[in-house]
């Protein structure tokens, strides 16, 4: 076979380490060279190798498979056997030992010749489905391509891999195109989400055609219409669910989860929009939805923040905490709206307002903690340290919401300045109680031990560097717990061993209780006989007083 007949053939590089030498043409005749081994070839080669010249390629399997029985190690023979499969057209058989043997570790030219044999039998697996189950024959072909590429990774200028490879290249971009075609055909009068979804795997399939023949016009076409068609759905899908949210949001006063939900469409039309404009930057239609429901968008996100920030004005003075948590949903709404619309002015201007009020309600509401916590520092000094922390994460945040804050940075400062020793005190106080509760119960002793873990933590975060105590006191609790947590293990350990040898002894009492209930059944079972034996032909005198009838017994 030539290069000319567009099939595919095998010839595999003459080399002395080999045990076969395979060239397959139209006739598959397959020429074997033997073991190169003590300078002979064994009878057995020889014999296969006269069975293959006789075209009995099947005889010659068997006594491959005897000769390997022999040496089952050697892959020179594996490879032999799979050689005389192929011949005998047992594909399946071929690519399960050429596989098998693919992932061993072979001599490199083995190894390239196990691989080019690999892509042969995928291509021969494929060909059967070809015309009427193209699905069935791609990912062979697929496989096939694939171990010739691995092939050219060590041998680039192989002539007869890069023909087979284009040969395997060209049979694959027909089967693409074709499943393209297909499923094209099958999008028609399909509802529209379906007819996207058959339209979206028939462009993947052309794609494909496209990138293994990128000379093919055809294809390049085709890839074309298909985006353009698709194009046009992704269109149609945009448009009414801008529909959809328009009528929500014409209501005079949409509920919430009207809202909600008319966002959701609007970003979902948005979406597909731009799908719309990538797969065909020239479609207007596209680019001017894109455009629309863009500012849609905007002025939603911006009325919501409007209203999320007029529900914080209102809670401010009631209640700081929640009127902060709104200010930040209506900053993210704001912000979500400059994304879509940086010109959007109404969105800018409550941007701005949102800001300042989040930064005077941060400082206000950092000045109530500090206060209290100084109220408690003599006589609950955990809750102080807490309050004391909640400040300085208000202060840190005015800091974060407007850099140029000069208010805040020295009321942080006195903090980080105050805080570590306080922290210090209360872990070395939880340390203390951990000590006193250890011998009386060491689940409470551990609880003390990790609110002190926690402090020390807490005062290495505000201060790093020169912290000397809460480093030391870290060190020790650490090391307090892992002993209390070994002790505690142990003892649940000795309690779950109690358990299971109490329910072993349990389960013997009741085999013994099992035992003598089963003997007591024979029992009844034998007097009842006897009995009965008695009763019917008595051989000696009845004597009430002597013998005891166990009927009922």
């Amino acid at each position: 076979m030539n290069e000319n007949d567009g099939k595919l053939y095998t010839k595999m590089t003459a080399c002395a380490l080999l045990s076969l030498r395979v060239a397959v043409s139209v006739a598959l005749i397959l020429l074997l060279s033997g073991i190169f081994q003590a300078n002979a070839e064994t009878k057995d080669l020889k014999e296969a190798r006269a069975l293959l010249e006789a075209n009995q390629p099947e005889r010659a399997v068997e006594v491959l498979r005897q000769l390997s029985a022999q040496k089952p190690n050697d892959p020179w023979l594996i490879y032999d056997q799979g050689v005389a499969a192929y011949a005998a057209k047992q594909y399946e058989q071929a690519d399960a030992i050429w596989q098998g043997l693919a992932t061993t570790n072979l001599h490199p030219k083995l190894r390239d010749s196990v691989w080019t044999q690999i892509g042969n039998v995928s291509f021969r697996r494929g060909e059967p489905f070809e015309q009427d189950a193209p699905e069935k024959a791609v990912p062979l072909y697929e496989q096939s391509r694939e171990a010739y590429r691995i092939v050219l990774v060590s041998q680039p200028k192989n002539k007869m891999v890069l023909h087979n490879l284009k040969v395997v290249e060209t049979r694959l971009a027909k089967l693409h195109a074709r499943l393209a075609q297909r499923l094209k055909e099958e999008a028609r009068n399909k509802p529209l989400e379906q007819e996207i979804q058959k339209l979206q795997a028939a462009l993947d399939h052309q794609r494909t055609a496209q990138n293994l023949e990128p000379e093919n016009q055809d294809y390049k076409n085709e890839t074309r219409k298909i985006e353009q068609e698709l194009s046009e759905k992704f269109n149609r899908k945009a448009a009414q669910e801008e529909k959809r949210a328009d009528r929500t949001l014409e209501k005079s006063n949409p509920s919430k989860w009207e809202r909600e939900h008319a966002e959701e469409e609007l970003r979902k039309a948005l979406s597909d929009f731009q799908e719309a404009k990538a797969l065909d930057p020239e479609n207007k239609a596209a680019q001017e939805g894109e455009q629309r429901v863009t500012e849609k968008l905007a002025k939603l996100m911006t009325k919501e923040g409007q209203q999320l920030q007029q529900e914080a004005q209102q809670t401010a003075s009631r209640d700081k905490e929640e009127a902060i948590d709104k200010y930040e949903q209506a900053l993210e709404k704001y912000q979500q709206a400059l994304n879509l619309a940086p010109n959007q002015q109404e969105a800018k201007k409550g941007e701005q307002e949102v800001k300042e009020a989040l930064e005077q309600l941060n400082m206000q509401r950092g000045d109530e903690q500090a206060q209290k916590g100084e109220q408690h520092e003599q006589n609950n000094p955990a809750q102080a340290a807490q309050e004391m922390m909640d400040a300085l994460n208000h202060y840190q945040e005015a800091t974060r919401i407007n850099p140029e804050n000069t208010e805040a940075p020295p009321k942080i400062a006195a903090l980080e300045k105050k805080l570590p020793q306080l922290l210090n005190a209360i872990g070395q106080k939880e340390q203390q109680r951990a000590r006193e509760q250890e011998s009386q119960n060491v689940e409470r002793a551990i609880a003390h031990l990790e609110k002190a873990a926690t402090a020390y933590q807490q005062s290495q975060e505000i201060q790093p560097e020169n912290n000397q105590d809460a480093q030391k006191g870290q060190q020790e609790v650490r090391q307090d717990l892992q002993r209390l947590r070994s002790q505690l293990a142990r003892k649940a350990q000795q309690q779950t061993q109690q358990q299971q040898e109490q329910m072993s002894e349990e389960d013997q009492k009741e085999n013994i209780e099992s035992f003598h209930s089963m003997l007591a059944k024979f029992k009844k079972d034998d007097k009842q006989r006897e009995y009965e034996q008695s009763r019917r032909a008595p051989t000696r005198e009845y004597t009430p007083d002597n013998n005891r009838i166990y009927k009922n017994w």
